[in-house]
């Protein structure tokens, strides 16, 4: 049950060319008698020129013409058509998605005061530095881990001595290896560790715990839901909302501590978010839970795995795995969500530090900032270039560049990735990027400093 919901994360898993138009040349009869054959050249030359300039023009035209259609349609392509996408920018031409990782010109991308999380051999989860794939921390389970905020500090559930986890212990630790690994919430010899979720100002987690069996002909269980503060005089496990024998799971969305609101998905059999929880949590240590029934939206639902949070935990958004529309929402408000049309089927995420979703479209990497999306939807492009059957994977942990994953053209075992340098407007790009190899594959992005 664990594994699925999040390993369904994995199936979401142009421009005018600088035409140089000849040089401006004026054609002039030269003075005094001239022979036959300087007649003949001359005539020559002025209809080559004048044929030149027409192909020009006509390349021009055509050119025009099909930049017109992307803009109004970016997606006419094999991949899903997205509809309502206004203002598409004509991004700076970039380089080979392909260039070699070794020169100088692209070398320069990698920032090793950044990371990833990734699955290394054997199912655990392990970190790496962004120009190097050797291996640099711990393993731990990759079924349930969150990345703080910043970037800097990762919460895993770590697996009891009994079966099937039972007992199991939420541990924290950070990325750079320079604090000891605390244990925050030992649970009790029955209980598993569910999803884990930090608040949007990474003092405190938002986590679920379940005991028994659960999906179809599951017997009695229970779940949980419980917020733990790192302040010394913070709730250190407080339950939140419980369900008992009702064959639903949490799944942590966000904690956004300001308003005191914590936010979850109800989950089953097929991992699809089927309620949207909201917990308001008070002062005085009373919880008011509300439930919002999300099955009647689609017949396959929203996988969990694609359910995120923005950074600062205002804005959630999933992906419909019927039509692959992204559909975001206010934290407290499901019911006010909105969707871009069949946009999601590559993968959907926030950028840190932002409310900009990023998808692909085609070979396009858009940005999308829910504050300014119109009524015909998100806008703009970052850049174009990129492998037309990529996915979207993480983004660096401030924001400041993109991994995409490029299947195909590596060794047995090995996945290929672009990662690509981005402005500080959603509208451009610098254009520099690299490929890189890794592995089994990415799932996260860390800050170590």
């Amino acid at each position: 049950m664990d594994d699925r919901d999040k390993n369904l994360t994995y199936m979401f898993v142009r421009d005018l060319d600088e035409i140089p138009l000849p040089p401006r040349t004026e054609w002039r009869r030269p003075e005094g008698r001239e022979s036959i054959a300087m007649r003949t050249s001359r005539y020559l030359l002025t209809a080559g020129a004048i044929s030149a300039v027409l192909a020009v023009a006509l390349i021009i035209g055509f050119q025009l013409r099909d930049r017109s259609t992307t803009a109004a349609n970016p997606s006419a392509s094999p991949t899903p058509a997205l509809t309502g996408l206004p203002n598409l920018v004509q991004p700076t031409p970039t380089a080979n998605p392909n260039v070699s990782p070794t020169s100088s010109a692209t070398g320069a991308i990698y920032n090793d005061d950044f990371g990833f999380v990734v699955i290394a051999q054997g199912g655990n989860a392990t970190i790496r530095k962004e120009s190097s794939n050797e291996f640099i921390g711990p393993p731990f389970a990759q079924q349930s881990f969150a990345v703080s905020p910043d970037g800097k500090l990762i919460a895993v559930w770590k697996p009891g001595a009994g079966a099937s986890g039972e007992g199991a212990q939420l541990r924290m630790f950070s990325v750079g290896g320079n604090s000891t690994e605390q244990t925050l919430v030992t649970l009790a010899a029955d209980q598993r560790g569910g999803g884990i979720a930090w608040s949007s100002d990474g003092a405190g987690l938002l986590y679920s715990t379940e005991t028994g069996s659960f999906g179809i002909g599951g017997g009695t269980n229970s779940a949980t839901l419980g917020v733990y503060e790192l302040a010394a005089s913070g709730r250190h496990g407080t339950t939140i909302d419980t369900q008992t024998n009702t064959g639903w799971l949490y799944r942590p969305i966000a904690w956004d501590r300001s308003v005191n609101l914590a936010t979850a998905g109800l989950t089953g059999e097929g991992a699809a978010m089927a309620f949207y929880v909201t917990v308001r949590i008070n002062p005085d240590n009373s919880f008011n839970a509300q439930r919002v029934d999300t099955r009647s939206l689609t017949t396959l639902g929203i996988p969990m795995g694609s359910v995120r949070a923005s950074s600062d935990a205002k804005f959630v958004l999933g992906v419909d795995l019927d039509s692959g529309d992204i559909k975001w929402w206010p934290l407290a408000d499901f019911a006010a969500n909105r969707s871009q049309a069949g946009a999601g089927k590559r993968g959907a995420l926030w950028r840190p530090g932002t409310h900009e979703i990023g998808f692909m479209s085609a070979e396009q990497l858009w940005l999308g900032d829910v504050d300014k999306a119109g009524s015909l939807g998100l806008c703009c492009t970052a850049f174009s270039g990129a492998p037309a059957t990529s996915t979207l994977r993480a983004f660096r942990a401030d924001g400041s560049a993109v991994v995409l994953n490029v299947p195909g053209g590596v060794g047995v075992g090995q996945t290929q990735y672009v990662l690509v340098r981005l402005g500080s407007d959603p509208k451009s790009t610098s254009g520099d990027r690299v490929t890189f190899q890794e592995l089994p594959g990415i799932t996260a992005a860390i800050r170590f400093r």
